[in-house]
């Protein structure tokens, strides 16, 4: 039955990095075309009038992908709980480093303009 359990999740697995690295480039890829938009408009010597809906909606596509992400990531977190309830909490799947929870910093180290 474990090893049974160690195989399903293997694949579960393999499909969950898919998905984040399919996001992952996706999100890479929109970033460079919303970076070319407004620099082919320069070099066009275009007015900014034109193609502003094609600039907002890229941007909008970026936001969506984004919050994609951040669904798939908080995903990976509850499969990772799943699998320790399911006993196979030693196991790793993946080859990346994977930090703990980090709270966010203390107001103390935050730099200051003095």
């Amino acid at each position: 039955m474990r090893a049974q359990r160690q195989a399903i999740a293997q694949t579960v697995a393999k499909r969950l990095f898919a998905a984040e690295t399919a996001l992952d480039i996706a999100l890479a890829r929109i970033a460079e075309l919303n970076a070319a938009l407004p620099l082919a408009r320069l070099d066009a010597r275009i007015s900014a009038i034109v193609g502003q809906e094609a600039i907002q909606s890229s941007a909008s596509a970026m936001m969506l992908v984004a919050e994609t992400r951040e669904k798939i990531v908080a995903t990976h977190a509850n499969l990772k709980q799943v699998s320790d309830e399911i006993g196979l909490r030693e196991l790793s799947y993946g080859d990346l480093v994977k930090p703990s929870k980090v709270d966010p910093p203390d107001a103390a180290h935050h730099l200051r303009v003095v």
